[in-house]
């Protein structure tokens, strides 16, 4: 059981996670806010996003070399996806630049936010400047202001330092962990985990982008003994060297070991199926859709819930901003509303599945409290 306040206004939502994952979530959220969720004016609810900063790997990677600073384009990627202002400024913080000097494969925005950095001598300081001239509706925090090295471990004791090192081995990690040891979090992280009202883990890369923002000293503890509900959002894929044959119980084994049992409450996954052209496509580049074994999630004291999350581009598998951002503020909804939401008893929620209907255990649309 769950023991939740009757709150039901000013929720707030913070998003764990980095690369292209995390700012997937934050557009839908930036959307539904824009529009007035669901059209009930009622709600409203604030986005903070926790970002990875440990990137070794291309222009966040040269950066750090060069300046001795976190890395920044996940902190962009999240600043943009926020971002309310002149689509032209979003469009500059993204562009790539081309040539045969140095700043080749350079994101502008990365040598904007690093410029700041060393303008103001904070990092923090230089994301709240970023926000300021995107116009960005919501927070971004670096996990931590250090210039952490992620390290892996294999299951055959084998060791890797550094985000492209790491998937390059193609290693199956039994742990990670930051260097320097005791790297502190950024300030307001542990504040901000505290107050939140909901906590989403990912989608995103599990090992280098969700599980490495728990890693600075205090931040899984904040995350674990949050009252938020807390919500691993299950990758659709995959991950070439870094998740290969992992299912969705997998991801959640995985968070477990940082988080604990009580750290993750529902795990979300999709149940639409991918076409055969894209699962072809994927396959030839050692990915392929993640397992969603149910059972095995349930087992760990998590709640499986199936829903439609794909997006609907033929270039890619990705989650649909919308329809995720729509489930993660109604069930934060349902779970403020709720004196007690027992989850206990739930082996899993299927959306559409005829099947399933009225089995014991599962839970149907007429089950969870109204979006």
């Amino acid at each position: 059981m769950i023991r939740a306040s009757s709150k039901t206004e000013d929720m707030n939502i913070v998003g764990i996670g980095g690369g292209t994952g995390l700012p997937v979530l934050l557009r839908g959220l930036k959307q539904l806010r824009d529009r007035s969720v669901d059209g009930n004016a009622s709600d409203s609810f604030s986005v903070t996003a926790l970002v990875c900063v440990s990137d070794n790997g291309g222009s966040s990677g040269s950066l750090r070399q060069a300046l001795d600073i976190p890395a920044v384009g996940d902190l962009r990627n999240c600043l943009v996806a926020l971002a309310e202002g002149n689509p032209a400024l979003r469009d500059i913080f993204q562009y790539r630049l081309r040539g045969e000097s140095g700043l080749d494969g350079h994101c502008l925005g990365n040598l904007i936010v690093s410029a700041l950095c060393a303008r103001s001598g904070n990092l923090q300081q230089a994301v709240h400047l970023a926000a300021e001239i995107l116009q960005s509706q919501g927070r971004v925090l670096p996990s931590t202001e250090v210039s952490a090295t992620l390290c892996a471990e294999s299951e055959n004791g084998a060791i890797e330092r550094g985000e492209t090192q790491i998937t390059a081995r193609r290693m199956k990690i039994r742990r990670v962990w930051l260097e320097p040891p005791n790297t502190p979090p950024a300030p307001g992280v542990l504040e901000t985990l505290a107050s939140a009202d909901a906590i989403v883990l990912g989608p995103g890369s599990l090992y280098t982008s969700v599980i490495a923002n728990l890693l600075p000293t205090g931040v899984a503890d904040a995350v674990r003994n949050s009252p938020a509900l807390k919500i691993l959002v299950c990758n659709l894929m995959t991950q070439a060297g870094e998740t290969d044959g992992y299912s969705a119980s997998d991801h959640v084994r995985a968070v477990q070991q940082y988080l604990g049992r009580e750290g993750v409450h529902i795990c979300l996954l999709n149940s639409t199926p991918i076409s055969e052209d894209l699962e072809a496509k994927y396959a030839r580049a050692g990915t392929m859709p993640v397992c969603g074994d149910l059972e095995e999630i349930s087992l760990r004291g998590v709640v499986p819930i199936c829903l439609d999350l794909l997006g609907g581009g033929a270039d890619g598998v990705r989650h649909d901003p919308g329809k995720l951002a729509r489930w993660i503020v109604g069930l934060t909804r349902a779970f403020l509303r709720a004196r007690d939401l027992r989850f206990g008893d739930v082996r899993c929620f299927v959306e559409s599945d005829a099947a399933n209907a009225g089995a014991e255990g599962v839970w149907t649309p007429s089950d969870l409290p109204a979006l």
